[in-house]
């Protein structure tokens, strides 16, 4: 009988829970209460952490990387994908590449890794090389920063999210072999105890190519010593890279959510081809880098979750090394020259220079909720380092004959920010109000080229920025958002002190300023279609640019440019195994404010306007065996014309904003011509998805594509690749 009554009251309870009335007499026996019972499921669902972010009021576009950790994609193809997002890359595997946003590009970007400025990984974290594997997904934030994100940038910046541990223990293995002698390897380990107290891991992978595809150079005829445009194979632009990183931790402890422990580890060797264009071959000139990165991650959240802390620390050297003592020259059918007058190729004195950059990285960052409707945040991010190196053969100071490189330069940074984040009329209506400190000091010596005399410079700067993102939501699945900021970028060290060979030291240097606006509108209906539309307005004064002045280059404040830009993104699902999605962006970036009234309201050089983006994807099921999986996918990539220099706005195409019609411009080297990429592949998961096989073909018409300054990337290439996943 007791058993009975405490049945009875735990289906009360149950049915209750439920919202069914249940009216029973105690004497009632145990099996018709079960038959009356009527228990209806209960369903909890919440968004993705990437769907979060993205629909927040700071507009973020998130490439979610999960679909493509299986083919034999790299990061940059991913992103290229992706509306308003353009990866520049100068040339193959391992080639430097940088992001360019609503117009912005190099160091107008920030890069950071879970959070934190990736400044202390050098070249170790490029887009080209860092295997999808090992990635959750891409944060791309366009004009308007988080101040979770503490950088001094300009135009936009780019967090990368680590892949998360998805069990106790997981091992993912993956190896790829392409076109081109290209291998790529990863391998990630995670495991945790059963409590979930302590972890540990590893994240490593390696990368080599040749990078050999056929380009299209000027060559010289032995005979006429007349010089045409010829398909030539490149000789010597191999690449090769390591990394590793262990890491070990404790978790859910009463003094710590989070305590994380790492040791990254990474070699980088390359073989120089070419420099900023395809111009003049290299044939011997090599460079590399590398480090050893020790790290520290800690975590707590305390008074019932209302106060987050987070804070990170890493310190290291970053070792550099470029190589050029070739007594000659090559050509593009690699045949050497020898040439007494020069003792290298890229220059005449040639080149063994070693540089040392010792870094120390602080990222601290709170996090109050004062009030369920209203969030305090604080971030601030210090970053310093202080380079040294030697040239034996760099320019020396006249009156100590002392290299510019024996003396340390150094370069501190503090970004701080404060925010309000807020939600009201019943969370229709989100606000993110906040305020950021930029500080920088510098100190080195200032070299002129001339007289090679030293002085002694200390530059100090603080500038101080705002900005505000509304968010709307007039229903489940529409919403609108509205953001502005006074952004604000602090000269570089290279931008300052130079680099000790061909770019010459700036203290003269003003920060960046930029004033940057966006407004979008996103509707969807789930599992069927989203469609999103953004326009951007960007205003920057004072914005650096490398300026070339014959054999040597310096940095200067030489720019005014302003512009408006237009995106469109559409995703829709035609049916349960066909899915479409295609995207727009066109942008309108025009200098003001010249002195030379030819270039005024001409376009940005460099910098194309207008690209777009479609993809079919398919997904069968239960093909070969039950619960298998099946994928053909198809993606088309279309860049318009641009140009390398300033033309005058007289001189542009008179088709409909520019978007077809030629310029008036005579000079072919000076206009990078359309570009159209076709990808086609296909994938096979087992069931469980512990294996899979996947096959791409990049460029399958081999069309000639082209990035920075007309260097030309490779053509048609084939690419397998093996996941195992345990």
């Amino acid at each position: 009988m007791r058993h009975r009554h405490c049945l009875i009251a735990l289906f009360t309870v149950m049915a209750m829970a439920s919202g069914v009335s249940l009216h029973a007499q105690s004497e009632t026996p145990v099996d018709t209460v079960v038959r009356k019972v009527d228990l209806e499921e209960v369903m909890i669902s919440a968004p993705s952490l990437s769907r979060t972010v993205a629909q927040q009021a700071i507009r973020a576009t998130v490439v979610d990387i999960k679909d493509a950790r299986a083919q034999p994609a790299t990061l940059t193809d991913v992103m290229n994908r992706s509306a308003g997002v353009r990866i520049r890359q100068t040339g193959g595997l391992g080639a430097e590449t940088s992001v360019m946003l609503n117009g912005f590009g190099g160091k107008s970007i920030r890069y950071f890794k879970d959070g934190v400025p990736t400044d202390y990984l050098g070249a170790a974290f490029n887009f080209s090389i860092v295997p999808v594997n090992m990635i959750e997904r891409v944060e791309v934030y366009k004009g308007v920063l988080p101040v979770s994100l503490g950088a001094d940038a300009l135009g936009g910046a780019v967090n990368i999210v680590s892949r998360q541990a998805g069990g106790r223990r997981t091992v993912d293995v993956a190896y790829q072999y392409g076109s081109f002698n290209t291998h790529r390897a990863s391998v990630n380990v995670r495991t945790q105890t059963r409590d979930g107290r302590f972890f540990g891991g590893m994240d490593a992978f390696f990368n080599h190519s040749d990078n050999d595809y056929r380009a299209s150079v000027p060559v010289v005829d032995t005979e006429t010593a007349v010089a045409h445009v010829g398909k030539r194979r490149l000789f010597h632009n191999r690449f090769t890279n390591g990394y590793a990183e262990i890491y070990a931790g404790v978790a859910n402890r009463p003094w710590a959510d989070n305590l994380r422990i790492g040791l990254t580890a990474f070699h980088i060797a390359r073989q120089h081809n070419y420099g900023s264009s395809m111009e003049q071959p290299f044939g011997a000139a090599t460079g590399g880098m590398y480090s050893v990165i020790p790290t520290l991650k800690y975590v707590k959240s305390m008074f019932d979750n209302r106060l987050k802390a987070e804070q990170f620390f890493a310190v290291n050297t970053l070792h550099t090394h470029t190589t050029d003592t070739a007594r000659g020259r090559y050509d593009w059918n690699g045949v050497f020259t020898p040439v007494a007058s020069r003792a290298g190729e890229i220059s005449t004195e040639g080149s063994l220079l070693k540089l040392r950059y010792s870094n120390f990285t602080s990222r601290s960052h709170i996090s109050l909720n004062i009030h369920p409707a209203h969030t305090l945040e604080l971030n601030v991010v210090y970053t310093g380092v202080k380079r040294t190196g030697e040239d034996p053969r760099g320019i020396k100071f006249q009156q100590t004959d002392i290299d510019d490189l024996n003396r340390p330069a150094t370069l501190s940074k503090i970004v701080a920010a404060a925010g309000l984040k807020s939600f009201f009329s019943g969370e229709k209506l989100s606000n993110n109000l906040f305020v950021k400190y930029f500080s920088s000091r510098a100190k080195g010596l200032e070299m002129s080229a001339i007289t090679t005399y030293e002085q002694e410079y200390e530059l100090r700067a603080n500038r101080i920025g705002a900005g505000e993102a509304l968010k709307y939501s007039f229903g489940r699945h529409l919403f609108a958002r509205l953001s502005g900021e006074s952004a604000v970028r602090l000269p570089e060290q290279e931008e300052f002190f130079g680099n000790g060979d061909f770019i010459l030291s700036n203290f003269a240097l003003l920060p960046e300023r930029s004033y940057n606006f966006n407004l979008g509108i996103h509707a969807e209906k789930p599992e069927l279609f989203a469609a999103e539309c953004n326009l951007f307005y960007r205003r920057t004064y004072d914005m650096i640019l490398l300026i070339n002045t014959g054999l040597l280059a310096q940095y200067k404040n030489v720019d005014k440019v302003k512009g408006v830009g237009l995106e469109l993104d559409a995703r829709y699902s035609a049916c349960r195994w066909l899915n479409l999605s295609a995207n727009m962006t066109f942008q309108d970036f025009r200098l003001f404010g010249q002195s030379d009234p030819t270039y005024e309201g001409a376009r940005l050089r460099n910098t194309p306007f207008f690209f777009a983006n479609t993809g079919i994807n398919t997904d069968f099921g239960n093909l070969f065996k039950r619960s298998d999986r099946l994928s053909a996918y198809w993606y088309y990539h279309f860049v318009r014309e641009y140009y390398l220099n300033y033309i005058p706005r007289s001189h542009e195409p008179g088709g409909w904003l520019g978007l077809w019609g030629k310029p008036k411009v005579n000079v072919a080297s000076q206009i990078i011509p359309d570009q159209q990429m076709h990808t086609v592949g296909c994938l096979w998961q087992s069931p469980g998805r512990m294996l899979a096989l996947s096959l791409e073909i990049k460029n399958i018409f081999d069309a000639e594509v082209f990035d920075n300054y007309r260097i030309q990337n490779a053509g048609r290439s084939f690419h397998v690749k093996i996941n195992v996943h345990l």
